[in-house]
């Protein structure tokens, strides 16, 4: 029905969406009032009224309009995707999303434009974006013609620069949620960076990290050329070096979930070491655990490599190794599924086996713990 309709008329209220998509309708009528959202993708429709105004959402992906209308404001998104578009106007307000994805004639945007939402550049021909731009939660400039950022970027949800061609990060950068790099030529980050949250650098070719580098997710540097960690480094989630050149660790690090420093060349863990969750030392050159070593969740290790750790073996389940180590300030035992005090060893297998295997367990632990006290004294 809606493809025979050709003509609305003037002063049309509508309480809730309208969607004229791939519509024969040319014109808007005059004083049109769209209480929710509009739809306008591939219709015929090539003028907006000035002073447009829309409760909700515009879509205007490939329609046949080509200058936006002075003081347009749009509540929802703005969707402007494969538009023949080549300006965006001062004054324009978009209340949540703005989408020029494919929007091969718009290069630049307003001075002035403020994005509470998300602004998708994703295969756009802008270059240039406002100085201390903000946007209120992800940027998506992937396969964009983007070369620069501006100074004092501020980014709500995430920053997405795969396969972009910037090749720096700019001052002050500030992002809440995740940075991703992939395929990015970026081989530097900036002073002062702050990541909400993760970061992954994985397989990239970054040599260095800032001082002051503040990540409130994971940071993940496994396989690149990174040998040293910033002193001030703050990492809320986990951090993933595996297969890096990394030979030291700061002292004081404090990592709020996992640390793995699998297949590294690490010798020494540093001097109160904290791991919210995991630490993995396998295939390293650790020999020693600290005395002031502080782990959640338990630690991945090389059994037999490990001098300060004691272990025995269930001879009736040899895949069962329980060893003791002295962790988190108290003589700590763990096995498959456990890690912690001996006490909290011998309530668990009291409540998980049988009487005749949790003497055995208990024994096992007990040994451990005994053959440490007298190795460390």
């Amino acid at each position: 029905m809606k493809k025979k309709i050709k003509v609305l008329p003037d002063n049309l209220f509508i309480n809730g969406d309208l969607n004229l998509s791939e519509t024969k309708i040319q014109k808007i009528p005059e004083n049109l009032v769209v209480t929710g959202s509009l739809n306008l993708s591939f219709s015929d429709i090539q003028v907006l009224p000035d002073n447009f105004l829309i409760g909700g959402d515009l879509d205007l992906a490939g329609s046949k309009i080509k200058i936006l209308p002075k003081n347009l404001s749009v509540k929802g998104n703005l969707n402007l995707t494969g538009t023949l578009i080549n300006e965006l106007p001062e004054n324009l307000y978009v209340g949540g999303d703005l989408s020029l994805t494919s929007a091969y004639y718009i290069q630049t945007l307003p001075k002035d434009l403020s994005i509470n939402g998300n602004l998708d550049l994703a295969y756009s021909a802008v270059k240039v974006l406002p100085d201390n731009f903000s946007v209120g939660n992800n940027l998506d400039l992937t396969y964009s013609e983007l070369e620069v950022l501006p100074d004092n970027l501020s980014v709500g949800g995430d920053l997405n620069l795969a396969n972009t061609k910037i090749n720096t990060l700019p001052r002050n950068l500030l992002i809440g949620g995740n940075l991703n790099l992939i395929n990015s030529e970026i081989n530097k980050l900036s002073e002062n960076l702050s990541i909400g949250g993760d970061l992954d650098l994985s397989n990239s070719d970054i040599q260095a990290l800032p001082e002051n580098l503040s990540i409130g997710g994971d940071l993940d540097l496994r396989y690149t050329n990174i040998r040293e960690l910033p002193k001030k480094i703050c990492i809320n989630g986990s951090l993933n070096l595996r297969g890096t050149d990394i030979r030291s660790l700061p002292d004081n690090l404090s990592i709020g979930k996992n640390l793995s420093l699998a297949k590294t060349q690490i010798q020494l863990l540093p001097e109160n070491l904290f791991v919210g969750k995991y630490l993995n030392i396998e295939s390293t050159q650790v020999t020693l655990l600290p005395q002031n070593l502080s782990v959640g969740s338990g630690i991945y290790l090389d059994i037999d490599k490990i001098q300060n750790i004691v272990y025995r073996e269930n001879s009736k389940d040899n895949s069962k190794i329980i060893f003791a180590c002295w962790v988190n300030r108290m003589f700590s035992i763990q096995t498959v599924g456990f890690f912690g005090s001996l006490e909290s060893f011998e309530k668990m297998v009291d409540e998980k086996y049988s009487d005749e295997i949790a003497v055995i367990y208990k024994k096992l632990a007990k040994e451990c713990v005994d053959e440490l006290a007298k190795k460390l004294n």
